[in-house]
C-alpha cells in the first residue's frame, strides 16, 4: 500500500462528502467538486469519523501510484471547497499590463498584439492594479494550469525580469555584458 494512500483525509467543518459508484461528490462554503476515480481504488466516507478512507485491494505497482495519488486528489477537493486555491502572478515591464475584457483577460506584454485569455468555468480572476493578476478558484489544478498558461505567454527573463512570474518565484538574474580590462578597447 502506498504510505500517502493508507492516511485518512479529514472532513473539514461544513464539507459534506458523498460516494457513488466511484463518482466523489465533496460540497463546502466555497462550492462543489465532482470527480470519478479509478475502479482500482475504493473510496469509503465515514459521516462519524468525519473521514474520507481511500483503499487499494490489489497491492500492484501502478495501483499503488493510483492510490496515492487518489488520496492526495481527494485532499485537494475537500481543501478547495473549504478554503479554495489562490495564485498571484506579476507582470514586469515598461508598458505590460493586465485588463479584464468581460470573460476575457487581455495580456499587453510586448508583443504587436494584445494577447486574448479567455477565463475557464470555475475560476476567478481579479486585478488590484495593472501589474498584478491574481486567480483564484476551488479546483487545484485549474487553478493552477491556468496560472501556468497566463505565465508560459512570455516568462520574465533573467537580464530585466521583464515578463511574468509569480509573486513567491525567485528568478536568478544573470550578469549583462561587461568589457573585461584586458578587451577594453578604450585605452
Amino acid at each position: 500500500m502506498s504510505r500517502i494512500g493508507r492516511r485518512p483525509v479529514e472532513i473539514l467543518e461544513g464539507v459534506k462528502a458523498s460516494v457513488e459508484n466511484n463518482k466523489l461528490k465533496v460540497a463546502g462554503p466555497k462550492g462543489t467538486l465532482e470527480r470519478t476515480f479509478p475502479s482500482t481504488v475504493k473510496i469509503k466516507v465515514e459521516e462519524t469519523a468525519k473521514k474520507i478512507i481511500v483503499e487499494c485491494p490489489e497491492a500492484t505497482k501502478e495501483n499503488k501510484m493510483i492510490h496515492g495519488l487518489s488520496r492526495s486528489v481527494i485532499n485537494n477537493m475537500v481543501i478547495g471547497v473549504f478554503t479554495g486555491y489562490e495564485k498571484k502572478l506579476e507582470i514586469h515591464g515598461t508598458g505590460y499590463n493586465a485588463k479584464l475584457q468581460g470573460t476575457d483577460l487581455i495580456l499587453q506584454i510586448g508583443l504587436s498584439h494584445p494577447v486574448k485569455m479567455p477565463v475557464p468555468k470555475g475560476i476567478t480572476v481579479t486585478i488590484p492594479n495593472p501589474n498584478l493578476v491574481v486567480i483564484q478558484g476551488t479546483d487545484k489544478e485549474l487553478v493552477g494550469q491556468y496560472s501556468a498558461n497566463i505565465r508560459f505567454v512570455k516568462p520574465a527573463e533573467p537580464y530585466n525580469l521583464k515578463g511574468i512570474k509569480y509573486t513567491d518565484e525567485v528568478i536568478r538574474r544573470k550578469a549583462g555584458k561587461t568589457l573585461f580590462p584586458e578587451h577594453n578597447l578604450a585605452g
